[in-house]
């Protein structure tokens, strides 16, 4: 009888733990790079464009992020509700561009650097060329890869954001 117990002891566990395995394959970091690449373009053009379904997608509401913008001031905590606060700078273009991707020996943490450029109006002013280098910090959740922070700054002799 305690033969059957623990055989059946065994298949349960075994079962169990089969269950709860991931079903999807885990990517190749080749693959991790390749979309980490596109959700960094994607969630900023949201971020750009107001477009607060896409950005969802690239936060978890249990993750903090945390940035810290071209003007150099402060961090602060970047979520949905920065989306009604007025913004300054009029977007011509943007673009980011020579992204690189750094992961973790364990591939569950990716820093991302990267530059940016474009160009802005604040009101009625001459158009200004935006010019920076920038860093963001990603984890491997499960829902996806998520940002957790990022920072930007002026690229040497370029201009950043309005305060």
């Amino acid at each position: 009888m305690k033969k059957l117990f623990l055989l059946t002891t065994v298949i349960l566990f075994a079962a169990c733990q089969t269950a709860t395995a991931p079903i999807e394959p885990k990517m190749s970091n080749e693959e991790i790079i390749s979309s980490l690449k596109e959700k960094a373009v994607k969630l900023q053009d949201a971020i750009l464009t107001r477009n607060l379904e896409e950005f969802n997608n690239h936060v978890d509401e249990n993750i903090p992020f945390t940035t810290g913008e071209s003007n150099l001031s402060k961090f602060y905590v970047m979520n949905s509700e920065r989306f009604d606060i007025e913004q300054k700078a009029k977007w011509g273009t943007f673009e980011l561009y020579d992204i690189n991707v750094s992961l973790s020996p364990d591939s569950n943490t990716a820093v991302l650097t990267f530059y940016a450029k474009g160009d802005y109006t604040v009101g009625e002013s001459d158009v200004i060329d935006y010019s920076t280098r920038a860093s963001s910090v990603w984890i491997s959740t499960v829902n996806g890869w998520k940002i957790m922070h990022s920072n930007w700054a002026p690229l040497e002799g370029g201009t950043g954001i309005p305060e």
